[in-house]
């Protein structure tokens, strides 16, 4: 008798971005913070996310181009999301185009609106493999 395999579950999003307008009180600056993680929970790593940003604030273009996983150079071992982070200093309280791309499962359209007190989605697509969070949801 063979023994039923078991599988994890399904999950509705590979990734989470959270998007938040802050403020740095070093260089007493505003900036955006794109923080992006995984769903998966990792038990021997917190593995670090592979991005390669593409920033044209002059057009209010953003993309992020998603590459993979990579396993952090520490010394001891930890638990948790993989995640990366990006802060974007030179925006203005205006529209901006997002693109998050990924290997074999294409390029996602978004666009979020900066006002001055937060940020705010103002068009997502349909199906996507990141949910995109602000101040707002």
């Amino acid at each position: 008798m063979r023994t039923r395999q078991v599988r994890p579950d399904k999950l509705d999003f590979e990734y989470e971005l959270l998007i938040t307008k802050e403020h740095d009180s070093i260089i007493k600056k505003d900036y955006i913070l794109f923080h992006f993680r995984t769903k998966k929970v990792f038990e021997s790593f917190e593995y670090v996310i592979n991005i390669i940003p593409e920033i044209d604030a002059v057009n209010k273009k953003l993309q992020f181009n998603i590459e993979g996983l990579s396993a952090p150079v520490i010394d001891i071992s930890k638990s948790g999301n993989a995640g990366y982070t990006y802060k974007f200093f030179d925006f203005k309280n205006a529209e901006y185009n997002l693109d998050l791309l990924k290997y074999a499962k294409g390029k996602i359209h978004f666009k979020f609106k900066v006002t001055p007190s937060a940020v705010k989605i103002t068009k997502e697509p349909e199906s996507s493999f990141i949910k995109v969070i602000t101040e707002e949801n």
